[in-house]
């Protein structure tokens, strides 16, 4: 006999086995609870041995993107006749539930950010709900469904966005340098509240990652301003002529790795726009092993192009995480 109602487990698409089992393990047993019947009976095997009575429901384990995750928790949630339980990356930071409990009510409601949702109640509801979700598998992650228009209208700035409101018709070293901290902008957002995947690469087998976007970028700032226009003795971070791809290379997903990076990358464009302000004029020089003479002007216009090339890869891994566009 069919039942009457349906429960689903759908799992943020990108989520690696390990955690999304974590997930769906939490997220069966706090739903379980709230469930208006037991578990059904106790059974007994063909040797009489007996065996603990199950959830009676198939439990589908699909797969979305984090928007599509946090409409359908939205949805369930306002519904009276539908029970959900999401799990979040507030949870999943957390060591202890009181320390939960604590930084879930520090956090709006905006900048939750769900890795998994269970929903259950009545089959043509649910069904309706989740059947554009496909199941969930480790290896192949999806993104957001969304048609050309959606898509496009996605990648334009939001009207609170700040990054490009600017003056456009100010002096050329001003214009240059908001530019310039736009595309840094971009890049720090792109990196935002993901840290967990910072060290996410892309396809194999290419070793780039958000985080190594933000150690190489370190770099190229340290090497322009403080190297080259400064005349600072500043070796490379995070390379070396031994080991020129250690930027991307040894991008890691270790917490002090991530500190450090972050760190390293602030530290340089700190440095570098004091040294912009500080400059007599765009045509302040310096010379490089590779461009010889360049003026600060040309560092800059550089400098855009570098952040605005990366800031493309970072749209796709970004994407690839969490199914975010845009920003």
């Amino acid at each position: 006999m069919a039942l009457a109602t349906k429960l689903v487990i759908v799992i943020r698409a990108d989520l690696p086995a390990a955690s999304a089992v974590n997930a769906a393990a939490v997220l069966a047993l706090s739903l379980g609870g709230r469930l208006p019947h037991p578990p059904a009976a106790d059974a007994k095997d063909g040797s009489g041995e007996p065996h603990a009575g199950l959830n009676p429901h198939p439990v589908p384990i699909l797969s979305a993107t984090a928007d599509q995750l946090r409409d359908l928790h939205r949805t369930v949630r306002a519904d009276g006749d539908l029970i959900t339980v999401a799990f979040d990356e507030v949870a999943r930071r957390a060591r202890t539930y009181d320390d939960y409990v604590a930084a879930l009510a520090a956090t709006p409601t905006d900048e939750i950010h769900y890795v998994a949702v269970a929903a259950y109640g009545p089959r043509n509801r649910i069904t309706a709900l989740t059947k554009r979700f496909p199941l969930y598998a480790a290896d192949e992650p999806v993104t957001a469904q969304t048609d050309a228009t959606e898509r496009k209208a996605g990648l334009f700035p939001a009207a609170d966005d700040r990054r490009f409101s600017t003056p456009a018709n100010g002096s050329e070293r001003q214009l240059l340098h908001d530019m310039l901290r736009a595309q840094r902008n971009t890049l720090k957002m792109k990196c935002s509240n993901v840290e967990d995947d910072l060290a996410r690469r892309a396809v194999p087998p290419s070793t780039l990652s958000l985080l190594g976007l933000i150690r190489h970028l370190a770099d190229v700032e340290r090497r322009w301003f403080r190297q080259v226009l400064a005349g600072q003795h500043a070796s490379p971070l995070f390379s070396s002529p031994t080991h020129p791809d250690g930027d991307f290379d040894d991008a890691v997903a270790d917490p002090a790795v991530v500190a450090a990076a972050r760190r390293a990358w602030h530290d340089e464009v700190t440095f570098a726009d004091t040294f912009i302000a500080a400059a007599d004029s765009l045509d302040v020089e310096g010379h490089d092993s590779w461009r010889g003479t360049v003026s600060l002007r040309w560092v800059l216009v550089h400098m855009i192009e570098e952040y605005a090339r990366h800031n493309g890869h970072a749209d796709l891994l970004r994407e690839r995480i969490d199914g975010t566009i845009g920003m």
